[in-house]
């Protein structure tokens, strides 16, 4: 148990002995003050106060006069109807620091979900298009959620889904046999040169009815694997795949199994047939369909009246076969806001069903430009690689300008390092429900609410210790100064923030924390000289608490898919 908890333990049995049973307490009701003047923890009197029909202030007057200090407590007093509760701060600082000095890269971690296993689905892009950064938010947002999820203690499986037969296939088929017929890309232009012909072929078929029928019968041939197409489809996807496994590498994407639209069709029809039969789905104007009407959902379409099948219908299939292999209690899906329709239906489906699994929908808003929205259907997308070059570029030139000296190995190493956690910090820093408008320069950036600034504090602390005449040491007792005192607070909230995090599936949550400790901390490096020859003891005592920053940020980072660099 964490310092910040065993001192809300300790108060929430204090109150429970002065309340008796005219109360029912709870630790959850120990509130944050607004302000550090007020005390480090507070009890509202509101509730007690309704329910004995008494001034909630005298209450809590009566409460500060009864209970008294104890390990963690120094004072109580009474504002009103708060009772607050002020640590003393050596005692805190000595819990505080010793918790994360023994836990390093475990500090935070809990055991809410324990016992309990969770699929996470993401990454679920198509083949035969490009990897935008829009598709960034969904590989950092998926990737934050799978290590979120396991420091809070689930079981957690990260999978992905792979659309490799859609509509979108067929298109960027049609264009490579009506618009390039044997044209070979370069091994390293294969995905983008995809990309590419699917946008051309959507402008070039249009409406045409002709032409879009024909995009109808290479979908049909791809679902049964019949015809001259299938061996160009098998080329294509092979490139596809291996353009996109070379992407979630490269972005440490933690992946357990990727599975494919074109396993999922012969049970995709059983399961079609299974719904017509019990009655669930029904014949409608040739399509297959289930009414949801009385869910206000409308239809959810599962068969076109072509023969084709549909997303919707697949992802039932995928439910099953989930559920088949890992039977996990919980199934998160992470998909934009655009499918939060196409997903209830879903769910009301499987309900229809008697599905035995919770799935949940983890959605999240588009990633603009400044000129606007990007669509690969229109070819005005931002690449992930044309991103990744003009950043790296960017960064290995201020790299080098920074330390002529180094290694070309490290340089690289270094500047890929913070655009990986650039993109990402941007990615995750806003709630999921908000629209990220893409600023590669802001996202550089090494000041402001960037990744890159976190990384600098990190790398700060390293330098510190680098020059100091003393390693660091473990001496609470001196860390009396006000910019200490208020470190101490924010580094014991930490393990609260990744449960709140998890809970919540905000990964905003623990971009915002960091990004303050590392105000707080840059605010004490400028009050306080950490480094003084004159002082030893003292100099340590500050390294061990700079130490302490380090190593929570450094567990941060690790959540949230930065990679760390310890010099900048």
């Amino acid at each position: 148990m964490y310092a910040l908890e065993q001192a809300k333990k300790e108060i929430h049995l204090a109150l429970k002995k002065a309340l008796g049973k005219t109360f029912s307490v709870s630790p959850d009701m120990l509130l944050l003050p607004p302000k550090p003047e007020y005390g480090d923890l507070s009890f509202a009197c509101f509730e007690l106060g309704k329910g004995l029909k008494r001034n909630p202030a005298e209450i809590a007057t009566e409460l500060a006069a009864k209970i008294g200090p104890s390990t963690f407590v120094k004072k109580i007093s009474s504002l009103g109807p708060y009772v607050n509760f002020t640590f003393d701060e050596a005692v805190f600082a000595d819990h505080v620091l010793t918790d994360i000095t023994k836990s390093k890269a475990r500090y935070g971690k809990s055991t809410t979900g324990k016992g309990k296993k969770v699929l996470v689905e993401y990454v679920n892009l198509n083949t035969h298009k490009e990897v935008h950064i829009g598709h960034l938010r969904n590989a950092a947002l998926g990737q934050a959620a799978v290590k979120i999820l396991r420091l809070n203690g689930f079981d957690v499986t990260p999978i992905s889904y792979i659309n490799d037969l859609g509509n979108n296939v067929a298109r960027c088929l049609w264009g490579l046999i009506h618009l390039h017929p044997g044209e070979e890309p370069g091994e390293s232009d294969r995905l983008n040169f995809l990309g590419r012909v699917y946008a051309e072929a959507t402008v070039a078929i249009g409406e045409d009815p002709e032409k879009r029928a024909q995009v109808s019968e290479i979908q049909r041939n791809l679902e049964t694997m019949e015809g001259d197409v299938v061996a160009l489809w098998k080329k294509t996807a092979k490139w596809s795949m291996d353009g996109l496994k070379a992407v979630f590498d490269e972005l440490g994407l933690e992946l357990d199994r990727i599975y494919l639209e074109h396993e999922l069709i012969e049970e995709t029809h059983e399961i079609v047939k299974k719904l017509l039969t019990e009655g669930i789905a029904r014949i409608s104007e040739g399509a297959v369909i289930v009414d949801l009407e009385g869910e206000k959902l409308g239809v959810n379409l599962l068969r076109k009246s072509d023969g084709t099948l549909l997303y919707n219908a697949k992802d039932i299939a995928l439910a099953y076969r989930k559920e088949a292999d890992y039977q996990a209690d919980r199934s998160i899906v992470v998909v934009d806001n655009r499918q939060t329709l196409a997903f209830k239906q879903l769910a009301a489906t499987l309900k229809k069903m008697a599905f035995p699994r919770e799935v949940l929908h983890l959605a999240y808003d588009f990633v603009t430009l400044p000129e606007g929205a990007m669509a690969s259907r229109k070819g005005n997308i931002v690449r992930w690689s044309d991103v990744r070059d003009a950043m790296r570029e960017k960064l290995l030139e201020s790299t080098k300008g920074r330390h002529p000296d180094w290694k070309e190995k490290k340089v690289k190493l270094t500047a890929d390092a913070l655009v990986r956690s650039a993109i990402f910090f941007m990615m995750l820093r806003q709630d999921s429900e908000k629209v990220i408008t893409f600023d590669m320069e802001e996202a550089m950036a090494a000041e402001g609410y960037t990744g890159p600034y976190l990384l600098y504090t990190i790398a700060r602390i390293e330098s510190l210790k680098r020059k100091a005449p003393v390693s660091a040491a473990h001496a609470p007792t001196l860390l009396t100064h006000e910019r200490e005192e208020g470190l101490i607070r924010k580094l014991a909230k930490y393990p609260s923030m990744v449960q709140m995090a998890g809970a919540q599936y905000r990964p905003s949550v623990l971009a915002q924390y960091g990004f303050e400790l590392s105000q707080e901390f840059a605010s004490y490096y400028e009050s306080v000289r950490v480094l003084d020859e004159t002082q030893k003891e003292l100099t340590a005592g500050r390294l061990g608490l700079a130490n302490a920053v380090e190593q929570v940020l450094t567990n941060l980072c690790e959540a949230l898919g930065l990679v760390v660099v310890k010099e900048m």
